[in-house]
């Protein structure tokens, strides 16, 4: 099982397959590596894909500490280095794809571009952010992470979906959230909450692809409309059967968009099936 030391005593889990131009993904919250089982099928015969677990998350070390955006950044930024990563395409998605902003915002010299799924410079309301979550709900969401965690992953994992015909994975994904220990996934839900990335946004001068499913019911797709207007230089792809898990649900199209993206040409603006409207 290949591992990096981000610190003494504290370790992260990843794997490394294929050959070529190397994508790093991340998991979103309460999820690992295993999330990008599907891409890592279709695109390692290309490209070097390699998918970690963040700290705290699948097989990596689980330290008693608060787990902040911070220390995230910092251990992406290690593995790189360590991995001897150039022209990485950084991949991310919901809680990843937050993080995958924030590095680029700090690493920009490490990327050669970011993708986000999911995912968008804030992920809840306030009096200046009209999008997202109410703030009402989070505290909710607070409360019920740290008093009825199993019960509250399997029901924000099964709001994943937009699809019915997916319940073997959605009971997959429910899985893999189960294995994450309470106090991580209470210390990196409140990371999420802290960090707003609006105002990072204008100055990043990487090119920043934005991928939405169109039925997102976790991270509002509003906040993806929002970040594709504050980016100097970002295009917006919409999945028209896709909840929060685009990868998943219109797997070949979402694949195949990132492979546009990495071979120079621009992406759809919509993709996928477009569900008939009464």
């Amino acid at each position: 099982m290949p591992t990096i030391e981000v610190e003494p005593g504290v370790a992260l889990h990843y794997e490394d397959r294929g050959e070529g131009a190397p994508i790093v993904f991340l998991h979103g919250w309460g999820g690992s590596a295993e999330v990008w089982d599907l891409q890592v099928l279709d695109l390692a015969p290309a490209y070097r894909c390699i998918t970690v677990d963040l700290r705290g998350h699948g097989d990596s070390d689980k330290p008693w500490a608060d787990y902040t955006y911070d220390l995230f950044v910092q251990d992406i930024a290690l593995l790189i280095d360590k991995l001897g990563l150039e022209g990485v395409t950084l991949v991310g998605w919901s809680m990843g794809g937050h993080i995958a902003l924030k590095f680029a915002h700090e690493h920009p010299e490490k990327l050669a571009r970011v993708v986000v799924t999911g995912s968008g410079p804030r992920f809840w309301q306030a009096d200046d952010a009209p999008y997202g979550t109410p703030a009402a709900d989070v505290d909710g969401l607070v409360d019920a992470v740290r008093t009825s965690r199993t019960e509250t992953i399997a029901g924000l994992y099964g709001n994943n979906f937009h699809r019915t015909d997916l319940a073997p994975t959605k009971d997959w994904f429910v899985q893999i959230g189960w294995k994450v220990p309470a106090f991580v996934g209470l210390a990196s839900f409140q990371a999420i909450i802290d960090n707003d990335l609006r105002d990072a946004l204008p100055s990043l001068q990487l090119p920043v692809h934005i991928f939405s499913g169109r039925y997102d019911l976790i991270w509002d797709p509003r906040w993806s409309e929002e970040a594709h207007r504050l980016l100097p230089d970002s295009t917006l792809t919409f999945f028209e059967n896709s909840g929060h898990v685009a990868f998943v649900e219109n797997r070949a199209e979402w694949n195949s968009t990132l492979v546009d993206i990495l071979e120079g040409r621009r992406p759809a603006e919509s993709v996928g099936t477009v569900e008939p409207t009464d």
